[in-house]
């Protein structure tokens, strides 16, 4: 489990530009990005982390829609990591990034509710990143998942992600 790629936007767009690394800020977010607070704050989407593996999927086609040729940034996010199951983890998961002394560490909070500017969004892609549960209810988003910022630290591609498990599982909800 790896960073693959991370991104910054200093504009308001619906895509992110890749760069050689972030710094995250102390329950801020990234610094520079747009989204970052301008001092601490309690909201639970300072970072959007993705993994590659959503690419993947989404470049083969469905039966109902076409398939989308995506990169890093592309939805937004700014760290894409690569082999982490970001889906399956628990509420709270700690996601530390690098193995140096001060590295950065992001909690999770839940799953990407995308909110706003989904006129943006490709036709379809929202439908194609369901995520539903055993009965077929859309309970939320494989679009990624948001996280708070515990430790400050840079961030940068090739970067090892070590995953810190919570006590006790909670199921990721939208934030």
């Amino acid at each position: 489990m790896s960073v693959l790629s991370v991104q910054l936007s200093t504009d308001h767009t619906f895509y992110k530009s890749p760069t050689q690394y972030i710094f995250l800020l102390s329950n801020q977010g990234v610094q520079g990005d747009i989204h970052c607070a301008t001092a601490p704050t309690s909201s639970p989407r300072q970072v959007h982390i993705i993994d590659s593996s959503l690419f993947t999927h989404l470049a083969s086609s469905s039966s109902k829609h076409p398939s989308f040729a995506l990169s890093p940034g592309s939805l937004g996010e700014n760290i894409t990591t690569d082999g982490l199951d970001l889906i399956s983890l628990s509420e709270g998961t700690r996601l530390h990034f690098g193995d140096h002394e001060g590295h950065a560490v992001v909690k999770v909070m839940g799953l990407r509710n995308p909110k706003k500017r989904l006129k943006e969004w490709p036709e379809g892609l929202l439908d194609r990143c369901k995520l539903k549960d055993k009965k077929g209810k859309t309970v939320g988003r494989t679009v990624g998942v948001m996280g708070v910022v515990e430790h400050e630290g840079y961030v940068q591609s090739g970067y090892t992600v070590y995953v810190e498990k919570p006590k006790h599982f909670r199921a990721l909800g939208n934030v």
